[in-house]
């Protein structure tokens, strides 16, 4: 992970703080509102991901698979749209946010595929149009 969080500093300018909590909060995301099994396998292309995702992104809610935080925050698109709030409130610009996504998805894509990544991206709301 601290590959990507490098180059999260680089694209966005952020300090590494504040890479690693805006990543960890990206990768809860994926990781409570995507198929499973698909981000199981993405994750086992991206060491470390798992663990960043509970000890950065979570608050609990929605952990395990759980659709909770998405029920929680507005129904379909309320996981993407707690995300953005929680990066929001760490202090990101929508500037750094976009930077943030492009350059995970451009990582996750190098280390897991393309079309893992696709399959992931689609298994969640309002995230298949940015793949």
């Amino acid at each position: 992970m601290q590959e990507l969080i490098g180059r999260i500093m680089t694209a966005t300018g952020l300090p590494e703080e504040k890479a690693t909590k805006a990543l960890g909060i990206v990768l809860n995301l994926i990781q409570t509102q995507g198929n499973q099994n698909k981000v199981q396998e993405l994750f086992d292309s991206l060491p470390g991901a798992a663990e960043l995702a509970r000890s950065q992104g979570g608050d609990g809610a929605g952990y395990g698979g759980g659709g909770l935080l998405g029920m929680l925050a507005g129904g379909m698109m309320g996981g993407p749209l707690a995300a953005i709030s929680k990066l929001t409130s760490a202090g990101l610009s929508m500037d750094h946010i976009k930077a943030l996504g492009t350059t995970t998805l451009d990582y996750a894509k190098e280390k897991a595929g393309s079309q893992l990544v696709k399959e992931v991206a689609g298994s969640i709301p309002g995230l298949s149009g940015y793949v």
